[in-house]
């Protein structure tokens, strides 16, 4: 889960400059808490509905925002190039958390740790999709050469949407091929089963059909 803030270049113009270099990209990480409580993985689940976070007007267990800064410098001699580039990362990353474990029996809270893990881990899988496609982007970006520096910054922009883009896609992937994950997961499993129990019961209570003779 997560949200992209757009990426600006802000730019100094440089003449006769030393070559610079690519720094990686740079990031800092806050988690964050919305406290849960119930007797049951039923219960645990209906207040994470409640109280979890939206994306993209969406309910969700957990979260993970990114915003940035990028900012660098030119050097303009035959062609304009980037001197240098900066990017860096603020991530807030935000998780369900159990008030108290008071009621839950044991199966359900050693379940629910295993969930609680599973979701910090994926939000930080979407924190290294991130910069991983800005490693990407820094370095097509240092690349490019052009014959003014208006035309430069133009191209890096462009880069940049290009990465936006194809970063939302990887992480629109992740989350596809994660929901099987989930569905599997042994918390989610005991989540269900008192529902499939009801299912089967009203099954049974249900009488059965009578066939009936073709006409034909």
């Amino acid at each position: 889960m997560r949200a992209w803030s757009a990426i600006a270049l802000a730019a100094a113009m440089l003449a006769g400059a030393c070559a610079g270099a690519m720094a990686a990209p740079k990031s800092t990480t806050q988690y964050k808490y919305y406290p849960i409580s119930g007797g049951s993985a039923a219960e645990l689940y209906i207040a994470m509905m409640k109280r979890g976070p939206h994306v993209n007007g969406d309910q969700a267990y957990a979260s993970t925002t990114a915003t940035q800064t990028l900012d660098g410098r030119f050097i303009r001699a035959s062609t304009c190039r980037l001197h240098d580039i900066n990017l860096n990362f603020q991530f807030t990353i935000r998780l369900p958390k159990l008030a108290s474990t008071e009621g839950l029996s044991k199966t359900t809270r050693e379940r629910w740790e295993a969930f609680s893990q599973f979701l910090r881990k994926h939000e930080e899988t979407h924190r290294s999709i991130w910069l991983a496609c800005a490693a990407d982007f820094e370095k097509r970006a240092m690349a490019v050469k052009a014959a003014t520096c208006e035309a430069a910054d133009a191209e890096i922009a462009r880069l940049a949407d290009q990465a936006r883009i194809a970063c939302n896609k990887k992480h629109d992937a992740f989350d596809a091929a994660e929901q099987k994950r989930v569905a599997k997961h042994p918390f989610v499993k005991l989540v269900l089963a008192p529902q499939k129990k009801q299912t089967a019961a009203l099954a049974a209570e249900k009488p059965a059909k009578k066939k009936r003779k073709s006409i034909f």
